[in-house]
């Protein structure tokens, strides 16, 4: 399975997202690799302060041709999770015409919601060329117990696809994985936000 995670606007959590969810699914005993194919390389740069110790092999391929690389990667791997640049469209489709899932992360913010459309623009123009693609919204970086956060819920619910049940809460231990060069479910298996990612892996990948 090919797992997109795209928005075209950035600071939505992208990378945190596409890093966590890989290895949500490596700690259950999947063959996972993740595709940074962003040009300023976040999570090749995450991997590299790991010291050999990153659960899951990364690749770079910030370039437009995801719709050939990721298909031959997707024979060698059971899931392939591509990490796309915000604002490069070409670079985006390219791994959306080829994607059996689309990620997109939102977070709860008037600005975020209003650039929905440019993402769901994109998506139904790769849906020409990949009409089984499926997609879902993710709230992400939602802060507990904020009134936006609710309003931001209701608010995807005018978006065409239907919205994930797992929401990922802004916590400052995911930072702090990125500083230890690991993923969530590495440096704190225990916490809210690893199990936050696990029930995102289950939710997208059930268990057989």
């Amino acid at each position: 399975m090919i797992i997109v995670v795209a928005n075209q606007k950035g600071g939505c959590g992208k990378t945190t997202t596409a890093v966590n969810l890989a290895g949500a699914l490596a700690a259950r005993g999947k063959d996972v690799i993740l595709v940074d194919a962003d040009p300023q390389g976040s999570a090749m740069k995450w991997r590299s302060l790991a010291n050999g110790t990153f659960p899951l092999p990364v690749v770079s391929i910030p370039k437009p041709l995801l719709d050939q690389d990721l298909p031959q990667l997707d024979r060698k791997y059971d899931y392939v999770v591509a990490d796309t640049p915000p604002g490069m469209e070409e670079i985006t489709r390219s791994a959306l015409v080829c994607a059996h899932t689309a990620i997109i992360p939102m977070q709860p913010s008037p600005l975020d919601l209003w650039s929905g459309t440019d993402i769901v623009g994109l998506i139904r123009r790769a849906e020409i060329l990949n009409p089984h693609l499926r997609t879902w919204l993710l709230l992400n970086r939602k802060i507990q117990g904020t009134r936006l956060g609710k309003e931001s819920f209701e608010a995807l619910k005018e978006f065409p696809y239907p919205i994930l049940k797992t929401e990922i809460h802004q916590r400052i231990l995911l930072a702090e994985a990125i500083m230890h060069g690991q993923t969530i479910t590495q440096v704190a298996p225990d916490s809210p936000s690893a199990r936050e990612f696990r029930a995102l892996s289950v939710e997208i990948v059930p268990e057989a």
